[in-house]
C-alpha cells in the first residue's frame, strides 16, 4: 500500500487538490463555478470535476444535490475532510515562509550583482 506519507501525498496533494481543500476549509459549502473561480490558477471544469470526484471517493468532500430544476449542487468538507486542516495550515505557513526566503535570496542576489563590478 505504500508509506503513510506516500498515501497522504496521493490523497491530498497534486497541483489542485490542496488548493481545492484549502478553499473548502474556509466556506460552509460552495457551488462548482464559485469554487472554480476561487481556486488560484487556471483550472478547467473537467479537471476540477475529476479532482472533486477523487476527494469525494476518499471521503474528504461531500457533494450536496439540492434536487432542483435546473440542477443545483454544492460541495463541502466532510467531518473527516476537516482533519486535513492542521497540516494544510502548516503547509500554508511553510509556503509563506519559503516565499519570503526565496524573495530575500533573490533580492540579495540582485544586490550582489549590482554591487559587484567585474571590471574594477
Amino acid at each position: 500500500m505504500g508509506t503513510s506519507i506516500g498515501i497522504t501525498l496521493e490523497v491530498v496533494c497534486g497541483k489542485w487538490k490542496g488548493l481545492i481543500l484549502w478553499k473548502l476549509l474556509h466556506v460552509e459549502s460552495i457551488r462548482f463555478n464559485e469554487l472554480k473561480r476561487a481556486v488560484d490558477g487556471d483550472i478547467s471544469s473537467r479537471i476540477l470535476s475529476r479532482e472533486l470526484n477523487k476527494l469525494i471517493e476518499d471521503g474528504l468532500v461531500e457533494r450536496i444535490d439540492f434536487q432542483e430544476v435546473p440542477p443545483k449542487v454544492a460541495y463541502k468538507m466532510t467531518e473527516y475532510g476537516q482533519t486535513t486542516e492542521v497540516f494544510l495550515r502548516s503547509m500554508n505557513k511553510w509556503g509563506l515562509e519559503h516565499k519570503k526566503l526565496s524573495v530575500s535570496r533573490s533580492e540579495m542576489a540582485d544586490l550582489v550583482k549590482e554591487d559587484h563590478d567585474p571590471f574594477n
